[in-house]
């Protein structure tokens, strides 16, 4: 994110605009489902501006370490309904998205790192055992590579992110021996789930992870890992300062999206009782 004020300023108006257009976008997904749908959706995009109603603690956590093995104890696992958008690593244009039925996280608070996995919990209930696990497995490659990264000091360009998850999709599915048919049967999933599940901006999504951290740190304190050298701790400080920086900014976008969602939907419906 951009550091001096008119930089700052054209982002954030940029980026305004881009929710705004996302909204409309959403609206139009949420105006075909049935009556009693939308209004259980909609419940769930107002419940949403409160950010401590995102997150919860994952339901199935022993299925969870069964197909993921003893090293995901080490991380903190949640679960939402919400699914996670931002602008597709894999194109440049602004309407392309990329969905996200699981993320990870390093989040630095209190002097340690937290590593944190999220998961929609619809793509829990709904997954076979065999893609669930090629999914958490995935998850946990792509945080060790974060991890090292970190360890460099440096923030990530899109490209890289982009590298980094083909690089660690490539190395879960040889471990798994999963197929294009696989993976295929897991966008199919994903795309369905886009259309029924609730969607929140990627920033809003991980500035509610970290308020869950906040919240809870009393029974996570276990799950901190201590700064290598002071260099990685300073810049733990600056990251966690960043997201306290672009914080409210983030509410305010999210509560423009529920705001136009619900405008578009109440103009859809003028004239129709």
């Amino acid at each position: 994110m951009p550091e001096n004020q008119e930089d700052q300023e054209k982002f954030e108006q940029e980026y305004r605009n881009w929710i705004q257009l996302m909204a409309i976008d959403v609206a139009r997904r949420v105006a075909v489902m049935s009556q009693t749908k939308r209004r259980s959706i909609l419940k769930d995009y107002c419940d949403f501006r409160d950010p401590r109603l995102v997150f919860r603690k994952v339901s199935g956590a022993d299925r969870i370490m069964r197909l993921a093995g003893e090293s995901i104890s080490k991380y903190i696992l949640i679960e939402t309904k919400a699914i996670p958008f931002f602008h597709s690593i894999y194109s440049a244009l602004p309407g392309v998205l990329d969905f996200a039925v699981a993320m990870n996280r390093f989040f630095y608070f209190r002097r340690r790192w937290f590593p944190i996995i999220a998961l929609n919990s619809e793509y829990i209930r709904q997954s076979e055992d065999r893609i669930l696990s090629f999914t958490l497995n995935h998850e946990l490659e792509m945080s060790r590579i974060f991890r090292e990264i970190f360890s460099n000091l440096k923030s990530l360009s899109s490209e890289e992110k982009r590298d980094i998850a083909s690089a660690a999709q490539k190395i879960s599915a040889d471990k798994l021996k999963i197929t294009q048919k696989d993976l295929f049967e897991d966008e199919k999933l994903m795309d369905k789930l886009s259309f029924s599940q609730p969607l929140i901006p990627k920033p809003y999504a991980e500035r509610s992870m970290l308020i869950y951290l906040e919240d809870n740190i009393a029974e996570l304190e276990q799950y901190g890992i201590s700064s290598r050298n002071p260099e990685e701790e300073t810049f733990g400080e600056e990251l966690y300062n960043k997201f306290q920086r672009w914080s409210g900014f983030s509410q305010n976008a999210y509560n423009l999206f529920v705001r136009e969602i619900l405008a578009y939907l109440g103009d859809c419906n003028k004239g129709y009782g």
